[in-house]
């Protein structure tokens, strides 16, 4: 007697439910992009490259379905640590939003933005750079009028993160254009770049920021509802202009209406204020700097003079000034932004140090052999004591606490002494604060 109808008799019976369990099991498990936001990228990897194969097998290796498998292949890519395979990812992502969209697809926005990150990861500043001028580039093609206006903002943020102070003035003076001729010379809107303009102009070293915070006040004058925060968040930017610029009777007026006008009634500590500061003046002044013209036909005159600009970032010479950017995302670069072209300047500088920038090339010629590693100038920090007045200005440095060489020593208290903050206030008034401290560090985050 055969058995064998009566085998496949069960089998045709079990086998939908077989099948329904193995749907059901699938159905269960997590999808990639839940698995990469849980930090599983290896299994998201694995899981996206099954279903991109499949797309592709379906419906072609140009089909616009792949647009967001490959987005989270990239980040999952990213997420490992494979930069290499995540940048791979996102160029055919790209290629594939160009064929089926066209170049100026909105689409990329997201692709420029993680490529700018690993770029900067990766120590390519000027590649990243490229990327967000490509993406301001498209925006403005996308938008319209004051659409547009948060590409100029974040542009503008790009330069000032990456040191490109002029670039972001100019762009940001394009926005408050954009909005003059849009709103009128009174809206709101103008706040933030005339804010991030006056920035600019500090971290640049230049004088005189203090007629952008004047506008800003006139346009909160002009409207009404405006909250309490914003105001008094404007009042002590203009003090803190007028502190920088050594009016100190102007600083107290303007911290004074910051303080009535969040009526707190809370003592408020010192505070630094973002700038940028030349540590030499005296020898820049008397010292007469030349490199080869980039023309190759000047004759006579080969040499030329180099501008102040050149000579403060020029590399063989100890560190010429300090920043205090005092960003959240503040990159440590300074990218070349000056009109001037010439064969032998950086186009970008590596800056080490927090809350003080300095350029690391400089920085090395004051350091022993064994501190111009960057690994090992990451341990050394050094704690300063000191005393901020009332009209902001520094007194009284003492090293707390450090393990660097003397003139490292000299040079930071050399860069705090030229620092100004915004003096602790008590009702409203600028008061002296004594043992106010700061840690500088040495550690950079450009490649890491």
């Amino acid at each position: 007697m055969s058995y064998w109808p009566a085998i496949i008799f069960i089998i045709l019976l079990t086998l939908p439910s077989l099948v329904i369990a193995q749907r059901e099991t699938i159905s269960d498990a997590p999808k990639p992009e839940v698995l990469e936001s849980t930090g599983d990228h290896a299994i998201a990897i694995e899981d996206y490259e099954r279903l991109i194969e499949s797309i592709s097998r379906e419906s072609g290796e140009f089909s616009p379905d792949l647009f967001e498998p490959l987005m989270g292949l990239g980040r999952a890519y990213a997420g490992t640590g494979s930069v290499e395979l995540a940048h791979e990812t996102f160029n055919r992502a790209q290629h594939i939003t160009h064929r089926n969209e066209g170049v100026y697809s909105p689409k990329q926005f997201e692709i420029l933005e993680i490529k700018t990150r690993l770029a900067m990861q990766g120590g390519e500043p000027l590649e990243a750079d490229g990327l967000q001028r490509f993406l301001f580039f498209l925006n403005t093609h996308n938008f319209e009028d004051l659409e547009v206006l948060p590409s100029y903002l974040d542009i503008g943020k790009w330069y000032m993160e990456t040191g490109q102070y002029r670039r972001a003035q100019k762009v940001l003076k394009e926005a408050v254009t954009l909005i003059h001729e849009s709103a009128g010379e009174y809206d709101l809107r103008l706040l933030e770049p005339l804010q991030l303009i006056a920035k600019s102009h500090r971290l640049r070293g230049a004088c005189c920021t203090q007629k952008y915070l004047v506008k800003v006040l006139e346009i909160i004058e002009n409207n009404d509802n405006v909250p309490q925060d914003t105001r008094a968040t404007a009042y002590a930017e203009l003090a803190d202009a007028y502190t920088v610029s050594g009016k100190s009777k102007d600083a107290a007026k303007f911290y004074s209406l910051a303080s009535q006008t969040m009526n707190s009634g809370v003592p408020q500590e010192p505070r630094m204020i973002a700038m940028s500061k030349q540590l030499d003046g005296i020898r820049r002044h008397n010292t007469q700097m030349f490199r080869p013209r980039r023309d190759l036909f000047a004759g006579s005159r080969p040499m030329r003079r180099m501008s102040l600009e050149e000579q403060l970032e020029a590399a063989y010479q100890p560190p010429q000034r300090f920043v205090l950017p005092l960003g959240e995302n503040t990159y440590d670069v300074k990218i070349r932004d000056t009109m001037e072209s010439v064969s032998t300047s950086e186009p970008s500088q590596k800056m080490v140090g927090k809350p003080f920038q300095f350029i690391f090339k400089q920085l090395k010629t004051i350091l022993p052999g064994s501190l111009r590693n960057e690994a090992n100038l990451a341990n050394i920090s050094i704690t300063l004591d000191f005393t901020v007045t009332e009209t902001g200005a520094i007194r009284d440095i003492e090293f707390a606490k450090s393990n660097a060489p003397a003139k490292l020593n000299r040079l930071m208290k050399g860069a705090i002494r030229k620092t100004r903050f915004r003096p602790a206030l008590v009702d409203g008034r600028p008061v002296i604060t004594h043992n106010v401290t700061l840690t500088q560090s040495f550690a950079s985050n450009w490649g890491n």
